[in-house]
């Protein structure tokens, strides 16, 4: 598994079965491929014996596959190769460990193949001081065509990534990038095109040994900009096929350089190009056109579809979603950019104050009592640590302000997320946690004041990206509330709100009951009786956590998304791959469901996966979608006969096809969760009953389950 897995991840993919594709690829020449093998076998047992993290991502040990490769195309494979074979995976290993540590804290930047090319060039020269080895005369590229001129070039390009420069080779690395990723195959396309145009042009009459050694520089390039460590768009694109021209100028100038000392350019060109625009992009301010990803790149499709649904439900990609931070109705004072305080880097922030009949204060003003926010209760937006509070600073008398200490008294919380929320000027001696305690979201934590830099009261609140006292801010919107622009009357509920100075925000009361009744607690489990089309199942859906701590609702067919319970809303996304029709009926049903009391109305955008489709319209969707799209689901839930009936009708429009319509409907009752579920449609019928509930025993947890009646 995780040795297919090194093999994979050498081009991007993620599924141990495409390693095995590409460790067949590099034994079409059977030297270079086993002397790949050897090595990625001494890199997984080091990596492994050793206890070295994130081993299950091959990172470790595609490194020391890379330089097995490099030395098995040029040396005989011997009891004399197969010692420096080892030494050189051992020593990629140490070298992948320490750089991937220092490139992340210079910039956040990847190790890619970086330690492959530092320990290839490394033993390569120490290689040629040994009499002991012998030269393997590499078989070339067939001169005869095999599919057509430019196509071989492609292909015989992309095996020299694995140091077999053959176009059946690169074929077999194709067709796994192809079943991998299309989008990914498509920039593969396209970055070699871009690059060798521009190679040509620079060489004149590029050698064709040349273009077939180094020519997987401009592929690699095009895929890792454009598809693994950016949000696929059309900024991305041009990026990566800027990256691609730029990896052909560095490639001509790079092999002519290495020649000099009788070594390969490798991947040094890729690295170079693609480092260098990584690392300058970490400089430039956050963009909604172009989205970088080092902290967390993926496949382009799966990155489309975080970043779709992001922007469905938050109106900004990456914006953070936090809940209200106190009760009853509040204006905003200053909003997001706000002419006064909220400037870059603080640009991203919120200033809260009442407002009745047109001043928020009451009498004069002229003392803190009078207004209408002053000692009013500050809620914790969301669920986390504190890490910092202030409480003995003195609250400003209207008018004044303490420059000395900006942020006045204020709590700090880590969220979950690895960012800060700030709640800041709120009143002296009146906060109520302290440092290291775990908050939830709704949870009192201070009283509104008129500390620091506050010349009336009111409450500050921003995400910061880092636990240094303002530090810069980051996007985020409230979720969940009553939203009232100015000038009107109405209070209208949302799931994103991002008021502008004036505009009116209401705390959205939770149904203590509904939350309860959806709390999804690790371990805990439901029993159902499916029946899909009139066929029944027995059915068992629960919950687990990853090791990054991402809470997962899973199938036991093996499907499963990752969800979240903050701001008031339980919301469910990155479905896998695995087919499961229940399981995407569940997520239809509830996929996004609001703790907010009373009879609401929502929309949602969940994935085209979802919808339940004939075979026609699934080829549709991988023809005129290939990267995903969004489902136009309308929600509405009430109260009815004990329980609540959240009813969903979702369209799902396609080229050519008329619109395609599924409705789900769910009965939630208190304390055993969804009881029943219905969805309707044109390709299936499902009708689930929960049998029971159950939990999982834990260290301190006992298991228990409870069965439910069957006549719901």
């Amino acid at each position: 598994m995780g040795l297919g897995r090194a093999y994979a991840s050498i081009l991007f993919a993620d599924k141990p079965w495409v390693g095995a594709l590409f460790i067949l690829a590099t034994l079409w020449f059977p030297n270079t491929g086993l002397a790949g093998l050897l090595a990625a076998v001494t890199g997984m047992m080091v990596a492994s014996l050793l206890k070295f993290r994130h081993l299950e991502s091959g990172l470790h040990v595609y490194n020391s596959l890379l330089v097995g490769l490099a030395l098995g195309a040029y040396y005989q494979l011997d009891v004399y190769l197969a010692v420096l074979i080892i030494l050189g995976a051992v020593l990629a290993v140490f070298v992948t460990v320490a750089m991937s540590d220092m490139l992340w804290r210079l910039g956040k930047l990847p190790v890619l193949s970086l330690p492959f090319v530092l320990v290839a060039l490394t033993v390569t020269l120490a290689a040629h001081s040994y009499g002991t080895l012998s030269r393997y005369l590499l078989p070339l590229a067939p001169h005869d065509t095999f599919i057509a001129p430019w196509v071989d070039q492609f292909f015989t390009a992309l095996g020299s990534a694995f140091f077999i420069p053959h176009p059946m080779a690169g074929l077999l690395l194709f067709m796994g990038v192809l079943l991998t990723s299309r989008y990914l195959a498509l920039l593969a396309v396209a970055g070699f095109t871009f690059g060798f145009t521009t190679y040509a042009f620079l060489s004149g009459s590029p050698h064709p040994d040349l273009v077939a050694w180094n020519g997987f520089n401009f592929i690699l390039v095009a895929m890792v900009l454009g598809g693994v460590f950016s949000v696929p768009s059309r900024a991305s694109f041009i990026l990566a096929m800027v990256g691609s021209v730029l990896a052909a100028l560095l490639t001509a100038a790079t092999e002519t350089l290495m020649l000099v000392y009788g070594l390969p350019a490798m991947a040094v060109p890729f690295l170079m190009t693609t480092m260098t625009i990584l690392l300058a992009l970490t400089h430039r301010p956050a963009s909604s056109s172009l989205q970088l990803l080092l902290h967390r790149p993926d496949l382009p499709e799966k990155s489309a579809e975080r970043a779709r649904l992001s922007i469905a439900r938050q109106g900004e990609y990456g914006s953070i979603a936090l809940a209200a931070p106190f009760y009853g109705t509040w204006s905003v004072y200053q909003g997001f950019h706000g002419a006064h305080t909220h400037q870059v880097p603080w640009q991203y922030a919120f200033d809260f104050y009442i407002v009745e009949g047109g001043q928020s204060y009451r009498t004069d003003g002229v003392h803190l009592d009078d207004y209408y926010c002053f000692g009013l209760p500050v809620l914790s937006p969301v669920s986390g640590y504190v890490v910092q509070a202030l409480h003995t600073l003195p609250d400003n008398q209207p008018g004044q302000v303490d420059a000395d200490h900006n942020w006045g008294n204020y709590v700090l919380i880590r969220m979950n997320n690895g960012l800060y929320a700030l709640l800041a000027h709120v009143m002296q001696h009146s906060v109520l946690v302290s440092v290291g305690s775990y908050v939830y979201a709704g949870q009192q934590l201070a009283q509104c004041g008129s500390s620091g830099r506050s010349p009336q009261p009111h409450l500050h609140m921003h995400v910061q990206s880092s636990e240094t006292l303002g530090s810069p801010t980051q996007p985020f919107h409230l979720s969940a509330v009553l939203y009232q622009a100015e000038h009107t009357n109405d209070a209208a509920f949302t799931l994103f709100a991002r008021p502008k100075e004036g505009e009116r925000v209401s705390f959205a009361k939770m149904d203590a009951a509904l939350m309860n009744s959806l709390s999804m607690g690790v371990g805990k489990a439901w029993h159902y009786d499916v029946h899909i089309n009139g066929v029944s199942h027995q059915r068992r859906l629960h919950v687990d956590i990853t090791l990054l701590g991402e809470l997962r609702w899973c199938s036991d067919s093996g499907a499963h998304a990752v969800f979240t319970q903050d701001g008031g809303v339980l919301a469910y996304d990155e479905r896998n791959d695995v087919v499961d029709v229940f399981f995407d009926a569940w997520l239809l049903a509830l996929g996004l469901t609001p703790f907010n009391e009373g009879a609401l109305h929502w929309q949602d955008q969940p994935s085209v996966h979802l919808f339940p489709k004939t075979w026609l319209q699934s080829l549709s969707i991988g023809l005129f979608l290939p990267l995903g799209g969004g489902l136009n689901s309308h929600y509405q839930r009430q109260w009815s006969n004990g329980g609540w009936v959240q009813q969903g009708e979702h369209r799902l429009s396609l080229p050519w096809q008329q619109q395609r319509y599924a409705t789900t409907s769910a009965t939630i009752r208190a304390h055993t969760g969804c009881e029943v579920l219905v969805l309707k449609s044109a390709a299936c019928d499902i009708h689930a009953n929960l049998l029971e509930i159950s939990q999982q025993a834990d260290e301190g947890i006992p298991a228990w389950h409870v069965a439910v009646s069957k006549n719901n």
